[in-house]
């Protein structure tokens, strides 16, 4: 304890601020078995020796509060009568008033020496309260004590976030029992994890510092009590609505958290949970200085009544409290009736509650009573309240989804992390049934669902409106005020040097002779008695005729204005200089020009390899060293096989975790060659299971890409076959000895507790990647309940949504798209009567070409629109496909004038963000009797009658359905129509041909 140092400036201040005080708030540190007793015009101390040498700094600190330090013994001693004799005495001597805090009761041995020593004259004093006054000074907090709230805040919102909602989450999907305090003291243990602690290290100061204000509460199966000191009870974890409350201290400054969690909630569970959710964030927005904590309350309640009066029964009794030594003031509490007003400095848990709400549609007891609980610690300052932490709250982040229809066997839950166009957090999808018929056999005997249906769908429509409009927003701030570029690189002048000196030119060709210089890629040519070289780069091509004795070579030049591609056209900064477009070489030497003509051709072919060489290397990085891990044995994965292949045949090998990076040495003849994978260049890494798959994998997708072999790689894979086709058991002993499908069903049993192990031992390895990586790298998962097929390339694959991507990984080749690159999904051939559509996806970054996925069927469609609209993604519809690489062109051309002339909005037209109103419109569609009869007559002159032949028996019968015609004359027309045609078996009859027409 002698090398704690005090804050000598800090301990007068507050001093100064209050003479009566917490010791812990007071000094920055906690004494036990220390008296303090603070008068008029001094601190006076009662400590034991250790910690009166701590404190003894105190007294030699400028502007210093008149300080005495009295030591006494640890044991019973004579010496600590006189000191606590001393002590009673300077109480006697200050007055007769003496405050205490009601609300405490300290004991330890000295404070029962001292109780002895002062309960003898305690009739001589009076004794008051200054409880509240201690809660009001303490309330308002100073920068320091401020900054360890957030950490507190910070620690309870990363543990809620990164491990309670991924714990709860593998419980419900393995459908382990566990009670709700078990899965509480799981969290309590959870800040003990060495993977906790490593996250916690790169967002909190101190680590050690950071403990737990009260246990964890988890409640869930319809008993909920939302008091502060709520316990988790022994009941089991029901998959309904679970609310878990965490409360963290960080240096003894407390913050809480709370939140609710939903599954498969109805769409009155969501209604309620989107107003609670408004709610808070309204009350954060209360929260001025100034600003009465009674009359928060009341613009609550009274928000509550007006919006929704049906839950003003349900709602809590009070908004929160201020926070800071104590978890919950009090005091100061956001309650009817309190005067007391908000002050910046002030740290206070903005909570708002739903209690003993009824869902009617439950067929569970349990879920039948659910409650709502949103809890935040809000710093409140001069300008306003902030939130000290943010943690996951929207309901696609809260919401869980087990019962799907398309699939009946169980299906993974699914958390989607809603993120903004512009948020490094990127989104995932959770898993719903279809929310439009696709069938005419109804999936429900009551209309009310159907209701439900086309209420999600309203929202959909209104969710993508709002989409769209924060895509025209962003679109005209990101642009204003750019130039376009046409959609095209800008193209520099490239420059060629054959030779530095007229020496280096081959002698050779001073002889007047054609000289193909391999070493200098040019072709050296005679003109003019002269030699001028030429580098290959400006050869466009090169080709050689026979015409009689003499063998013609002619050279194609680059030069500009000759409307050739990209590729040869050349680029003229000086526009008043000449160029020569072909030169024509003859002779009789045939051997010789063939030669030479080789020789060019060669030359060409080799420079263009390289060219493209240079260019597919243009984006490859030079990665850090792989740092290795000293003094012990890396973690490792064994016998797992890479995809692509380094060189030659594939062998399996170990993959290790270094403390920078990955190392795979790829085995083969020439002795195995080590491919590192950097942490800092993993931009998404996913575990894929080997259920339903032949395959469990590792795969690594990278932000830049590296040399593998010869290739450019951007996705690595490390995979292990889930079924041994070298384990046979048909011919042994067990098998001549054992009848029926015993053996069989063994067989099953063990290849599912193969593929169990393999999976665990690969999660386990990915999980230990993060681990290593500080979690700078995150582990996704493919959500297979909600993939859907496609054509993303040349196959038709499964794509499978991810939290962050769309993925295909079981074959090659990968396809990995990240969701925050997306600007907007554009839905193709999106009509009726096809069986299939195609899905365009248009980047944020417009250079880059728009990915397209063909031959989706179609009933997918609404699943697919449901999951782009859960992961904030504006999508668009439209009968035909579109020329993307025109319409992109258009938009490099101008982004700023794409914007402003409505950007996007061309896609919308037949979209769900704009057809929504057409079926009331039509509903409401109605037209008078006058109206009516004026169509009639209108409809009567556009009639025609089907089975004329020519131009006049048109017309003449337009002429006549004027007038109107009765049944006997219709008759009568059609009977002399069929006679005018042949009879069945009758030769047909040849027409005359026609006679042209001349002029006179």
């Amino acid at each position: 304890m002698s090398d704690k140092k005090l804050d000598a400036p800090a301990f007068h201040r507050r001093a100064k601020r209050l003479m009566d005080a917490w010791k812990l708030w007071l000094f920055g540190y906690e004494f036990s078995d220390t008296i303090l007793l603070f008068t008029k015009d001094k601190i006076h101390i009662t400590t034991q020796r250790k910690k009166a040498k701590i404190l003894q700094p105190l007294q030699d600190a400028e502007n210093a509060v008149p300080l005495e330090i009295t030591v006494i013994s640890k044991d019973p001693a004579p010496e600590n009568q006189q000191a606590y004799e001393k002590a009673l005495a300077t109480l006697k001597a200050s007055g007769p008033a003496v405050g205490t805090i009601a609300s405490e009761e300290p004991s330890s041995k000295i404070v029962a020496e001292w109780n002895t020593v002062y309960s003898g004259s305690q009739s001589e004093f009076t004794s008051r309260d200054i409880g509240p006054l201690v809660s009001d000074t303490l309330a308002v907090k100073e920068e320091s004590e401020i900054k360890h709230t957030k950490a507190a805040a910070t620690a309870g919102a990363l543990l809620m976030q990164d491990y309670f909602v991924d714990e709860m989450a593998k419980i419900f999907d393995e459908e382990e029992k566990v009670t709700n305090r078990v899965l509480a003291e799981r969290v309590e243990g959870a800040l003990a994890s060495k993977a906790v602690e490593k996250r916690l290290k790169a967002k909190v100061p101190d680590v050690d510092m950071i403990e737990w204000g009260s246990l964890p509460s988890v409640q869930s199966g319809g008993k909920y009590a939302l008091a502060l000191d709520a316990q988790s009870n022994t009941d089991a974890l029901h998959a309904g609505t679970v609310v878990c409350s965490l409360n963290m201290r960080y240096f003894m400054y407390s913050a809480s958290v709370s939140r609710t969690f939903m599954i498969d909630p109805t769409p009155e569970q969501e209604k309620n949970y989107a107003f609670l959710m408004e709610l808070q964030r309204l009350l954060v927005t209360w929260l001025q200085p100034g600003e009465a904590m009674g009359d928060v309350y009341e613009r609550a309640t009274a928000h509550v009544r007006e919006h929704r009066p049906d839950l003003i029964d349900n709602f809590g009794a009070d908004c929160g409290f201020v926070t800071g030594f104590e978890l919950s003031d009090s005091v100061n509490v956001l309650a009817a009736g309190n005067k007391r007003k908000l002050e910046a400095g002030m740290a206070v848990v903005a909570r708002v509650q739903l209690e003993g709400l009824t869902n009617a549609k439950a067929t569970d007891a349990r879920a039948r009573t659910y409650a709502y609980q949103l809890a935040d610690t809000v710093v409140v300052g001069a300008e306003g309240a902030a939130v000290a932490a943010s943690c996951i709250k929207k309901p696609n982040d809260v919401s869980f989804f087990f019962n799907d229809d398309d699939e009946p066997a169980k299906a993974e839950p699914t958390r989607a992390k809603a993120a903004s166009a512009g948020s490094a957090k990127a989104r995932g999808g959770a898993a719903r049934a279809p929310t439009t018929r696709t069938s005419a056999i109804l999936p429900s005997k009551f209309r009310s669902d159907e209701r439900e249906d086309e209420s999600s769908v309203r929202q959909r429509r209104e969710h993508q409106k709002e989409l769209l409009s924060r895509l025209q927003a962003d679109g005209q701030r990101r642009f204003a005020g750019e130039a376009g570029t046409d959609g095209e690189e800008a193209r520099t002048v490239r420059r060629f040097e054959s030779y530095k000196r007229e020496t280096a030119i081959p002698r050779e060709a001073r002889s007047g002779r054609i000289i193909v210089d391999e070493r200098a890629d040019t072709v050296v040519l005679p003109i003019y008695g002269m030699a001028v070289p030429f580098h290959i780069s400006t050869i466009k091509s090169a080709s050689k005729s026979d015409e009689g004795e003499y063998v013609y070579l002619r050279l194609n030049l680059v030069s500009p204005g000759q409307g050739v591609g990209k590729k040869d056209a050349a680029q003229d900064d000086n526009g008043g200089a000449s160029f020569v477009r072909s030169l024509t070489f003859r002779s009789t030497d045939v051997a010789r020009m063939a030669e030479i003509h080789h020789g060019i051709t060669g030359l060409k072919r080799d420079q263009a390899k390289r060219e493209a060489e240079k260019a597919q290397l243009a984006d490859i990085v030079e990665q850090d060293r792989l740092v290795q891990v000293a003094g012990q044995r890396p973690q490792r994965l064994g016998d797992v096989f890479m995809r692509p292949l380094a060189e030659g045949k594939r062998f399996p090998a170990a993959l290790e975790i270094h403390s920078n990076g990955l190392r795979y040495m790829a085995a083969g003849r020439s002795g195995g060659t080590p491919v590192d994978i950097l942490f800092n260049n993993i931009r998404h890494l996913f575990f894929q299971p080997c259920d339903k798959e032949l395959l469990v994998l590792i795969h690594v997708n990278l932000r830049n890409p590296i040399i593998l072999g010869k290739k450019k790689i951007q996705d690595i894979q490390f995979y292990r076959e889930a079924s041994d086709a070298a384990f046979d058991e048909t011919g042994n002993r067990r098998r001549r000895i054992r009848y029926g499908d015993e053996d069989e069903i063994e067989a099953e049993q063990e290849e599912l507790r193969r593929r169990r192990q393999l999976n665990k031992e690969f999660e386990d390895f990915a999980t230990r990647i993060v681990d290593a990586s500080n979690h700078d790298v995150e582990l996704d998962k493919p959500f297979r309940n909600i993939a859907f097929t496609g054509v993303p390339a040349r196959a038709n694959v499964l794509l499978q949504p991810t939290v962050e991507c769309l993925v295909h990984l079981s074959d090659a080749p990968f396809f990995v798209l990240t969701v925050a690159d997306v600007e907007l999904v554009h839905l193709e051939r999106v009509q009726f009567g096809l069986k299939n559509f195609d899905m365009v996806f248009v980047f944020r970054d417009f250079k880059r070409t728009p990915v397209h996925v063909n031959t989706v069927p179609m009933k997918q469609l609404d699943d697919i629109k449901e999951w782009l609209d859960s992961v904030n993604l504006a999508f668009t519809e439209g009968p035909v496909n579109l020329n993307w690489s025109q319409i992109m062109k258009t938009v490099n051309k101008d982004p700023a004038g794409f914007y402003e002339d409505g950007g996007w909005a061309f896609l919308a037209l037949d979209s769900d963000a704009e057809d929504d109103g057409s079926e009331e419109e039509e509903s409401e569609f109605s037209m008078s009797e006058d109206e009516l009869a004026e169509s009639e007559s209108e409809g009567s002159d556009d009639g025609s009658v089907a089975g004329t032949e020519s131009d006049e028996s048109e017309g003449d019968y337009d002429d006549e359905s004027e007038s109107g015609e009765d049944w006997d004359e219709l008759e009568a027309k059609a009977k002399a129509y069929d006679d005018k045609r042949p009879r069945t078996g009758d030769p047909p009859v040849e027409s005359a041909p026609a006679k042209r027409a001349r002029k006179r």
